[in-house]
């Protein structure tokens, strides 16, 4: 799927990842950028774009802002699901209203915008959608219980609709980075790589049709041992 001329909805898009998402598919030649923001605070980042990018108020957590999505974007190539929130508590220590609130946020509001959104898709004759999950999608880590379910979620609901619109045209791509450099990875001491690497990457492998995508350093470690012996990755997050 190629980023050049096309209409591209990003999730969360105001910062980390996600700004960086817009930065590169503008370089790619992106025509029009539908971007996400939920703070006020961090809405100027988005207005000091040229005419390209349209910035729209989005919470994963409040339906009525995705039900409005379809009268803001008349038309959509690519949606690319990277806006979400981070707990870092394991299971056993995880409030339940914390654990829920990953899950609705996470999953249930990417999947929500995905239905909202899919009608546009349809209508074109190629489209893709890109879901941001986590290598901790793949294998738990155990600190972070609720992050982890929730991703994993992602990563099943990834699977799920690929098969689903695989006739309608439609790509699904999954993307689990490790760890980024952005604000949610400010307090952990780990090698990080840049967000915009990552981005990058991301737009790289989906214009190249690579469905299951590892876009930096440790990901591209992990990706492979996954994939060639699941239970030895979850043996060795198994300490995170």
């Amino acid at each position: 799927m190629n980023i050049l001329d096309s209409k591209i909805l990003i999730t969360g898009a105001n910062r980390g990842i996600g700004l960086s998402l817009v930065d590169k598919a503008l370089a790619q030649g992106a025509a029009k950028i539908y971007a996400t923001y939920r703070s006020q605070s961090n809405l100027s980042v988005l207005e000091a774009y040229d005419e390209r990018v349209v910035p729209i108020y989005l919470d994963l957590g409040d339906k009525s802002t995705m039900t409005k999505l379809p009268e803001l974007v008349p038309s959509l190539n690519i949606l690319i699901n990277n806006a979400g929130i981070f707990t870092a508590e394991s299971l056993l220590e995880d409030t339940e209203i914390q654990l829920r609130n990953d899950l609705e946020t996470n999953f249930f509001g990417t999947l929500a915008v995905t239905k909202a959104l899919l009608p546009i898709l349809e209508r074109e004759q190629a489209a893709a959608i890109i879901n941001i999950s986590s290598i901790a999608g793949l294998a738990a880590m155990p600190s972070f219980g609720g992050y982890s379910v929730s991703k994993a979620a992602i990563h099943s609901m990834t699977q799920s609709i690929r098969g689903k619109l695989k006739a309608s045209d439609i790509s699904v791509h999954g993307v689990y980075p490790g760890p980024v450099a952005t604000r949610l990875t400010e307090d952990f001491d780990m090698e990080t790589t840049a967000a915009p690497v990552v981005a990058e990457n991301i737009l790289n492998g989906v214009a190249q049709g690579i469905e299951e995508i590892f876009p930096d350093t440790l990901s591209q470690q992990v990706g492979p041992l996954f994939l060639s012996s699941p239970k030895s990755l979850e043996q060795n997050f198994a300490e995170f």
